[in-house]
């Protein structure tokens, strides 16, 4: 006959390499997290640099952003030579006749050269209004491109996609919706 002692020490044995397990599992997912929620943010995604630079029209001339609140608007700050901001621009380009004639507006902001983004809107045929920023892009928090903000009447990021090309969907067009409402 076995002692009842000996059954039971195995057991806590196992118990405490499962605990300890379990542990050394959480304290990885732990690490894995704060890396990404790092990562992430050094990507310097900005809150809403929107409002806050100059920016100059495809005609040279100052544009103050300001000028646009009490308008509901998607900022695209793109690079002519990213495929996935030439994605981008069908998606906007529906989402922005979707709601013509109302308070709705898509601009393309670059900090490249007037030249490039005429180059651009020529050649995609792009009926977007586009527009020159006069500080670095990566100066203003935006390092992967295209960030794409979804902005309220009253100025305030409601969306914002890095890298995705995603507009012209139902949840957008029902959320700009209520923007306009509201």
């Amino acid at each position: 006959m076995s002692h009842p002692l000996k059954s039971y020490f195995p057991m806590k044995l196992t118990l405490k390499k499962n605990l300890f397990l379990s542990l050394f599992l959480a304290l990885i997912f732990v690490v894995v997290y704060m890396y990404i929620s790092r990562k992430n943010k050094s990507m310097n995604v900005a809150e809403n640099p929107f409002f806050n630079h100059q920016l100059l029209n495809e005609d040279s001339s100052v544009f103050y952003p300001d000028s646009l609140l009490g308008q509901v608007l998607v900022v695209s700050y793109f690079q002519t030579w990213c495929s996935d901001c030439v994605k981008e621009q069908p998606n906007l380009l529906k989402l922005q006749s979707h709601f013509k004639d109302q308070d709705f507006k898509v601009l393309m902001v670059t900090d490249e050269p007037l030249s490039l983004i005429q180059a651009f809107k020529l050649k995609f045929n792009s009926q977007l209004d586009f527009y020159q920023l006069q500080t670095p892009i990566k100066s203003i928090g935006i390092g992967r491109f295209p960030t794409t903000y979804l902005i309220n009447k009253k100025g305030i990021v409601e969306e914002v996609k890095v890298e995705g090309i995603e507009w012209y969907t139902p949840e957008i067009i029902e959320k700009v919706e209520g923007l306009l409402k509201g």
